[in-house]
Formats: C-alpha cells, sequence, structure tokens
C-alpha cells in the first residue's frame, strides 16, 4: 500500500468515513456508466488515430523510447490484460478498452490501471460518455514536486556498487524528509554476494518499486552505511508530478527482471519520469550499463534538474570534525562516547563554549553512528547519548559553522567507459597498448566523490602489438576489480579490502611472460597522513589462486602482501605506488612487482600517464615503462 495515499488524504477536508463510502458507491457505479460505450467503436477510433504507436503507450508499457519492434520490459503478467500484451501494444489496448467499456464491463478496478485509462480518456474523451475515471488513491493524492536522490558508491554492498538512485515525491504540506520515497530494487533471496553479483548480472532477480518515507532512506545510506547524499530538485510541475504517481500506482507489486549493469534502479526510474513528461526519450540511450551518474547528466541535459543539494552522512561529518579538533579535544569526546567523561563534568571545565560545542557535537554524532552500526546497545546508547545531548543544548545555539566539505558534485567527474591508447618498452621490446574498460573508475580517475581510494572496473580488456613479436596478443582481461581504501581514525575503524577475477601476461621462471587467470582477494587497513599533499597509506594481506599451463603443476595457491601509497598533489595530479609480494605453492616461487604511475587530468574526460613497473620471478625480472593517453565517454 502506497504511504503517501494515507499521508496525503489525512490533510484533506472530509471524512475518512464520508469519503470510504463515497468512493465505494463510486467504484460500484462506474461499471455502469462505461457500458454505454461502444467498444468496438472505441477500438476503431484508438486504431485511426494511431494510438498503440504511440510513444507514450509505450512508456507506459515500459517499452524503451524508439524501440522497435515493441516489447516490454515488464515480465510480470499481472502488469497486462491481454495474454500478448508483453510483445503487442495494440492488442493490449483493445484489451484495456474491451474490459473497461465493454457491455458489460469487467469488474476490474480502475485503480489497477489508473495511468492507462487516465491517457487513454484524454485521448478518447470526445467519443465517451461516461466521466474520467476515478481512483480513490489518485483523488487522495496531492503532489507538488520531485527529487532525484543519488546515494553515493558502497562497495560493501554490490547492488550499490556504482551508487544508488530513487526518487521522492513531495507536498505542499509536508517537510521534505517525510516525502516518499519511490525505489527500484532487486529482491534478492539470500546474503551471498557472490551470487548476488551472479543473479544480478543474468536478470535473475526480481525487481520491484517500493514506497518508504525518505528519512528512512537518510537512516539506511546517512546513517548506517556512511553514505553521503545528493538531492536534485526535478523541474515536473504538479500536473506532472501527479501524472507520474499514476504510474506508480499501477506498478504497485509489479514484477520485472532486473540486471545488475542496465535494467536496474537508474533505467527503471527513467520510466517513471517519462511518464511524468512525455518525449523525453530518456530510455533511448540505454548503452552497455546505465550508471546513476549517466543518468544525472543525461537529466541535466533534458532540463530535469537545475540544483543539487548535498546531504553529508554521519561518516562524513565524524570526519571533517576529527580533521578540524585539536587531539586533545578529539580524547574529550571519544571519552564522553565511551562513557569515561560525563557531559555535564565537561561542561564545567575552563574551555571556552566554543569548543564544548564541538566536543559535544562531536560526540553525539559518533554515539549515534555506534548505536546505528550495532556497535552500541540500546540501554549504552540512552544512557550516554541523552547526557550529552542535554549537556549540548545547555550550551545554547552555535553561531553558524562552517559546513561539512563538500566534494564535487557527482556529475562533474569523468563519464563511466574508458579508452586507452598506449605506448612503451618492456626489456627493450617496443609495444604498443590499446584498452577498453566499459565501467567505471580507477584511483587515479577524476574523483566522483571524497572517499579517497574507490576503484571500480569491469571487462577491463587490453590489447598489445610488441615490436619483436609482430603479433597481438590479450595483454590482460579484467572480469572484476575492486578495491576499497577507507582510513581509519579514532573514531571510526574500518576494514579496507580489494578483490580481483582476471587473465594477464605473468612473468614466469624462465624470464617469459605468459598468460595466467588469477582469483584474488585482500583485507587490510588504510590511514591517511597528516602530510603534504595528504598521502593514503595501505596495507593488505592478500591470498589468490593462479592457473597457468606454464606452471609447474597448471595451477597455484599463494599467500602475500600487498602495500602502497596514494598521494592527491592537487584535484588534477595524483601518484599511486603499489609493492606486491607473494609466494605460491607448490612450486614454492616467490614473486614481486612495483609500479608506479603518475596521471594528470586534463579535463574531466581527458587525461594522460606515465607507468613503470618491475616484476620478479625468482631470480628473472623485467622492466617496463611507458606512456597513456586515456578518454572518458
Amino acid at each position: 500500500m502506497l504511504k503517501f495515499s494515507v499521508t496525503y488524504a489525512a490533510s484533506r477536508p472530509r471524512s475518512k468515513k464520508h469519503f470510504s463510502l463515497l468512493a465505494g458507491v463510486f467504484l460500484l457505479i462506474w461499471p455502469h456508466f462505461v457500458q454505454a460505450q461502444s467498444a468496438q467503436a472505441l477500438i476503431a477510433a484508438a486504431h485511426k488515430r494511431h494510438l498503440s504507436e504511440s510513444p507514450y503507450w509505450h512508456t507506459l508499457l515500459h517499452c524503451p523510447a524508439d524501440q522497435s519492434p515493441y516489447e516490454s520490459l515488464v515480465d510480470d503478467p499481472d502488469f497486462f490484460l491481454s495474454k500478448k500484451g508483453k510483445y503487442d501494444a495494440k492488442a493490449e489496448l483493445e484489451a484495456l478498452i474491451t474490459t473497461f467499456y465493454g457491455t458489460p464491463a469487467k469488474s476490474e478496478s480502475p485503480c489497477r490501471f489508473i495511468a492507462r485509462l487516465t491517457w487513454l480518456h484524454q485521448e478518447l474523451g470526445d467519443l465517451m460518455q461516461s466521466p474520467p475515471p476515478f481512483c480513490p488513491e489518485a483523488d487522495a493524492l496531492s503532489p507538488s514536486s520531485a527529487t532525484l536522490v543519488f546515494p553515493t558508491y558502497h562497495l560493501n554492498n554490490p547492488a550499490s556498487m556504482f551508487g544508488h538512485s530513487f526518487l521522492t515525491i513531495e507536498t505542499d504540506f509536508q517537510s521534505p524528509v517525510l516525502a516518499d520515497a519511490v525505489n527500484y530494487a532487486a529482491l534478492p533471496d539470500g546474503n551471498s554476494p557472490f551470487a548476488y553479483m551472479f543473479k544480478g548480472i543474468f536478470g535473475l532477480f526480481p525487481g520491484y518499486y517500493t514506497i518508504l518515507p525518505y528519512y528512512k532512506k537518510i537512516q539506511e545510506y546517512g546513517d548506517m552505511a556512511q553514505r553521503d547524499i545528493w538531492e536534485y530538485p526535478l523541474t515536473l510541475t504538479p500536473e506532472e508530478t501527479r501524472r507520474m504517481t499514476l504510474h506508480i500506482l499501477e506498478m504497485r507489486n509489479i514484477s520485472s527482471d532486473y540486471f545488475f549493469f542496465d535494467e536496474n534502479c537508474s533505467y527503471m526510474l527513467q520510466f517513471l519520469l517519462e511518464s511524468a513528461r512525455p518525449g523525453l526519450k530518456l530510455t533511448a540511450a540505454k548503452g552497455f550499463t546505465v550508471i546513476p551518474i549517466d543518468t544525472i547528466r543525461q537529466m541535466k541535459q533534458k532540463g530535469l534538474i537545475t540544483d543539487a543539494r548535498y546531504r553529508p552522512s554521519v561518516g562524513s561529518r565524524i570526519q571533517a570534525a576529527v580533521k578540524r579538533l585539536p587531539a586533545e579535544d578529539l580524547q574529550r569526546a571519544k571519552q564522553v562516547v565511551t562513557g569515561q567523561l560525563s557531559p555535564r563534568t565537561l561542561n564545567h571545565t575552563p574551555l571556552s563554549k566554543p569548543r564544548k560545542r564541538e566536543i559535544l557535537d562531536l560526540a553525539v554524532e559518533v554515539i549515534r553512528y555506534k548505536y546505528a552500526k550495532k556497535k552500541m546497545t540500546r540501554q549504552q546508547y540512552r544512557k550516554r547519548f541523552l547526557p550529552a545531548l542535554r549537556a549540548r543544548q545547555s550550551l545554547g545555539m552555535a553561531p553558524p559553522k562552517k559546513q561539512t566539505h563538500q566534494p564535487p558534485e557527482p556529475s562533474t567527474g569523468h563519464k563511466a567507459s574508458r579508452i586507452t591508447l598506449s605506448a612503451g618498452v618492456q626489456e627493450k621490446n617496443a609495444f604498443g597498448e590499446l584498452t577498453l574498460a566499459p565501467a567505471f573508475t580507477d584511483l587515479l580517475g577524476a574523483d566522483h566523490t571524497d572517499r579517497e581510494g574507490v576503484a571500480i572496473e569491469f571487462f577491463e580488456t587490453t590489447l598489445r602489438y610488441a615490436e619483436k613479436e609482430k603479433n597481438v596478443v590479450i595483454q590482460q582481461f579484467t572480469l572484476l576489480d575492486l578495491l576499497s581504501l577507507s582510513p581509519r581514525h579514532l573514531f571510526i575503524k574500518p576494514l579496507s579490502w580489494s578483490a580481483h577475477i582476471g587473465y594477464d601476461q605473468m612473468l614466469m621462471k624462465d624470464g617469459i611472460h605468459k598468460g595466467a587467470f588469477t582469483i584474488k582477494a585482500a583485507t587490510g587497513m588504510a590511514w591517511s597522513l597528516n602530510l603534504p599533499a595528504t598521502p593514503l597509506v595501505y596495507l593488505l594481506p592478500e591470498a589468490r589462486f593462479t592457473e597457468s599451463k606454464h606452471l609447474e603443476k597448471g595451477a597455484a595457491v599463494g599467500t602475500g602482501l600487498k602495500s602502497g601509497c596514494l598521494i592527491f598533489h592537487t584535484p588534477a595530479l595524483k601518484t599511486h605506488f603499489e609493492a606486491n609480494l607473494w609466494r605460491l605453492f607448490p612450486e614454492a616461487t616467490t614473486r614481486s612487482t612495483l609500479t608506479l604511475e603518475t596521471s594528470l587530468a586534463l579535463t574531466p574526460n581527458n587525461r594522460v600517464s606515465l607507468q613503470a613497473r618491475y616484476d620478479t620471478s625468482d631470480h628473472s625480472h623485467a622492466w617496463q615503462s611507458g606512456l597513456s593517453f586515456h578518454r572518458y565517454f
């Protein structure tokens, strides 16, 4: 049941009992009104006016704009009135007219098809003798505006690896945080992230539109998952917003196959926006991947977005305070959080009021964070949160303080896909390379968020032509490469981790590079040093499995260590150094790689980089250096 129907109805000047009685009577007599129409005459008129070919009719049936032949992306048979409705828009239109305007009309509730019936009445109203379709829930709605919401990346949840997007529907008489959030997501059947990835890639999960209060989504993303939130108010008029809510009513409890890369949260919300403003054609631009940031850019181009609001997560607010406060005040805040220092005692210290406010503000945020992450019991939360809050309130209002550092607005970063041209030398053998990466970003790409050390890459393929061999080989194919470097500090101590599945050319014991398939995973820690350029250092113990016919036993397992340093010279200039050391068994060989890369962003979608690499395998070694140009598109 849609929550906003209850919320909006409560504000209307009619009693619930009177409204329910009126709605019930109208629903009983409405079919008798529509019987006066000749279904065949309306069908004939619809065909004459080519309504089944209307782009808006196809939008309401969730067929991508400009797609031919017609095929709906909805997989739930309950969505259609015709058995052929998924593949035949004409048959579905005829079934709609026959069901509601035939003699006698069938006992279907108009609420199930209210957007389609409303559109049909607009198109054929001059030929109809009945009133417009009536739905109590639709009549109770008073939407005034809508907002696109983008919670940033969350690598620990595969469904939100590229970020997430949903809509909120607002009214003129509600706080925005009490608005209803319209979300499209998969309904998983387990908790395994690997099963989720596999089933999500191949469309084995059903996806549903759901409605939740926005404040609960803020708690879910901003408090529990530590994800910053960007809000983009849409330029939809109240009439357009209402048209969209009618379509949302139709999509309740209707499933579609969920695909991780394209038919996902970002793409399926585009149908809602097209139902609001006919002619947008957002769904026509679908490529190999549909990523929320690309959708945001597309909406900007269509004039749907003109502004952006930043809502920092609890984690971002805590991190900003950690950077702002002196070490002794951070220790006092920690003592308040752990119960070692009473907030009342803190207020009786000779510290200035501004310092006390800062300490208690930080303590309150950390207590809320720990409770949200279930690192504090309810009893501990009440014992520490309420005294800290009362002590903070006793200090009065603080003058307006500097806002938490706002990262670049996400759509100003680079685009999702990348092509790279490289030239270099490996052991006096010149080579050229072509790399194609459909998605998404590496450590040295232009930042989309302020979260340092995020890399997300899928299906990256590199072809190399070497001067001596005069042939083209697959230098590497990366099925999946993820890296999450989250710096630790006094209050939040996250684990950093990486995962990689792919094929590349590995230096063997004989000193020759040969193809090998590798799976590796690592977890450890990262720290942001308080030095110029704020280097981020990390140390990740790693396990790996390698398969290659060039290994002694054909396969090997190994353990090792991945360490490195990421230096932010300027927003456009970065350097990454990484050292890997591991030992493979049963062939008992020790291997290592040292890589150094410096990257300069010329524009958000163009950058150049210099690389150097040194590989060893027991007594064999190899040097490599090169220059690359990267273009995002």
